[in-house]
């Protein structure tokens, strides 16, 4: 991310203000300066950026008086905090907008500790929080995502409290808020009938907009329960500074109404530092650095990534590649999709990814595992599906698709009835190299040529509905005037090149790569393919918190999700799993022989229930080390 030397000189510092290295026990006098300014702990306790010996504690406190408060703050390994390991005191003040972060070092490894702060007589809630062990058995995550507060409740944050004793660490993808005004985003709807209205009710825009928006996040009980009791690793999204962010803009900024894009996104960054318990950014060259890895012992190397805006180009449109004539330019398209030189990590994030792969295979870990934004598995769909009605147009092409395979299947049982699968197979130039389903379509083709009424008798067999739709809608099928073209150019889809790069690391160093993955509102567990159809990989995508997905985006009505899903699946090769209409949060566990993967959600629009019910496991998948097969 390119800023300018006075932005990030000043980005450094705020961001580093709240932060305050404590190495152990240090003499306390907790009495607030003035008496008469009242402080209370309105947001909570935090923790995050868990190692084996330190971690990031957070609180932010709210005074009746805009002046400086002293803060003390007491780390123990009991509850009564009888057992004291670390103390100390600071004073915080409205440059950090009143939030504080310790970072607790010199503590043990794989080790409970609790935590919590004091100012005057008033004490904030106790936090719970522990650090990494060294030598795990295994290790488990809860993976989440986009959370927008008027969109929903947030009981996926209560669910993961509810069960914290389970899990090692929350590792959150971003999306932590949202920035958009009341009438922003309308498929979330304005939170106006379940009482969750966004505050400032404009866009967030200034240091001040963003700083209000955390804080209402903040306020949340059931985000505040869980903070409490288990560290975050976090990274940002999009919405934390505008909606599809690249390097020098976003898709949801116009610099004529709404100013300088560069002093948005310094702000937006500084109040992300300000509220989350993560530590001060790494800057050099001109960059914020938000990659970073944590170690699991042997079993995991965790590398978080930035695909969003430290290097992010901007996403290609489909719009810039429709004539006049409402045709798909595919030959531009295809052309400026290729660009070795479009980038979403950047080299210096590549190479460090790469290095830090090498490294954590030359140190024997078992699993390589990536956190990260956006989809990065292949889902391609036919560019039909550029039309005004999407949905319309997939379930034709899946119709007579599906019809056309009936008729394959067809055609290849009578010529193996016959004996002459092998001659017709010779006529065809390159047929051993070709997948199955191009092999069927090819003799199908052949058998039409050679025997026109032998392949009329096999299509009269076909159900009335299967012939009309091949007759009718047969040009679907032509992949030069029908080709497949990548679902969503902001996600890895639209950066082709240095996807790419990444599969051949990972085939290169026999990585057991796992890549964990949020933005899309929706769960999935997809394959990982290179662009010689090898498996790299696997790829487990959580669902939102309460942000919206297909069922809203795409009119899905009730009831039939399953159909949708069903389609889906079977038109997208390397999908595996799809869940579009139910918000949720994805569990994982790491051990030396298993990664296993399952997926928790709510019943359809649960989300706006205001009364709290226990998520329900949708659905479980596990791939074993050494393996890229998927299991469920």
């Amino acid at each position: 991310m390119n800023l300018s030397r006075r932005s990030l000189l000043k980005l450094l510092a705020a961001s580093s203000a709240s932060i305050v290295v404590s190495s152990g026990l240090q003499g306390c006098d907790f009495t607030n300066a003035d008496s008469e300014n009242i402080v209370s702990f309105d947001h909570g306790v935090a923790s995050g950026d868990p190692l084996q010996d330190s971690v990031i504690l957070w609180t932010r406190v709210t005074p009746s008086k805009t002046e400086a408060v002293s803060v003390g703050w007491e780390v123990a390994t009991d509850v009564e905090f009888i057992e004291q390991v670390n103390s100390g005191q600071t004073i915080v003040d409205d440059s950090t907008d009143y939030t504080l972060k310790i970072d607790v070092t010199g503590l043990s490894q794989g080790t409970v500790y609790f935590y919590r702060f004091i100012t005057g007589e008033t004490v904030s809630p106790v936090g719970q929080t522990k650090t990494l062990a060294s030598s795990p058995e295994q290790a488990k995550f809860a993976v989440m995502t986009c959370a927008n507060y008027p969109a929903g409740f947030f009981h996926v944050y209560q669910d993961v409290a509810n069960r914290a004793d389970e899990f090692d660490v929350v590792l959150h993808l971003g999306d932590y808020i949202y920035e958009y005004g009341i009438d922003g985003y309308p498929e979330a709807g304005t939170g106006e009938d379940i009482g969750r209205i966004h505050y400032p009710l404009h866009e967030c825009l200034s240091l001040t907009d963003y700083r209000q928006r955390y804080a209402q996040y903040h306020s949340d009980l059931s985000l505040q329960a869980l903070h409490s009791k288990l560290p975050f690793i976090c990274v940002w999204d999009d919405h934390e500074i505008a909606d599809d962010s690249y390097t020098d803009g976003a898709l949801n900024h116009t610099p004529n109404t709404e100013g300088v894009f560069e002093d948005r996104k310094v702000a937006a960054i500084q109040a992300w530092y300000e509220w989350l318990p993560v530590r001060a950014p790494l800057i050099e060259a001109d960059k914020i650095k938000t990659f970073r890895q944590f170690e699991f012992g042997d079993i995991l190397t965790l590398m978080m990534l930035d695909t969003r805006v430290i290097a992010r180009d901007r996403q290609l449109n489909y719009l810039n590649y429709i004539d006049l004539m409402g045709n798909f330019l595919y030959s531009k398209f295809v052309s400026d999709w290729n660009l070795e030189d479009r980038s979403l990590l950047g080299q210096e994030q590549l190479s460090w990814l790469f290095d830090s792969m090498i490294e954590s295979k030359g140190n024997g870990v078992i699993w390589q595992v990536l956190g990260q934004q956006v989809m990065m598995a292949k889902t391609e769909f036919p560019s039909s599906m550029l039309g005004l009605e999407p949905i319309k147009d997939l379930i034709e092409y899946h119709q007579v698709a599906t019809a056309y395979q009936t008729l394959t299947t067809l055609v290849i049982g009578t010529l193996t009835d016959y004996g002459t699968v092998n001659d017709y197979a010779e006529t065809i130039d390159g047929f051993e190299t070709m997948s199955l389903a191009e092999q069927a379509a090819a003799l199908t083709r052949a058998l039409q040529e050679v025997d026109p009424e032998k392949y009329d008798s096999i299509f009269s067999n076909l159900s009335e509905e299967d012939q009309q739709f091949l007759i009718t809608r047969s040009q679907l099928l032509d992949l030069q005037t029908n080709p497949f073209i990548p679902y969503n150019l902001d996600a890895w889809d639209g950066y082709p090149y240095e996807r790419e790069l990444v599969f051949e690391q990972a085939k290169a160093l026999e990585a057991n790569l796992l890549v964990l993955t949020g933005d899309t509102h929706n769960a999935f567990c997809n394959y990982l393919t290179d662009q010689f159809s090898e498996t790299v990989g696997i790829e487990f995508v959580t669902s939102s918190i309460s942000a919206p997905g297909m069922e809203v985006y795409l009119d899905i009505p009730i009831g039939e999700e399953a159909q949708g899903e069903e389609i889906v699946l079977d038109v997208v090769e390397d999908m595996q799993f799809i869940d579009c209409s139910q918000r949720g949060y994805l569990e994982v566990e790491f051990n030396r022989e298993q990664a296993i993967g399952k997926w928790y959600a709510m019943p359809r629009s649960g989300e706006k229930n205001p009364k709290f019910t226990p998520l329900e496991l949708q659905k479980t998948y596990s791939v074993n080390a050494g393996e890229k097969l998927l299991n469920g």
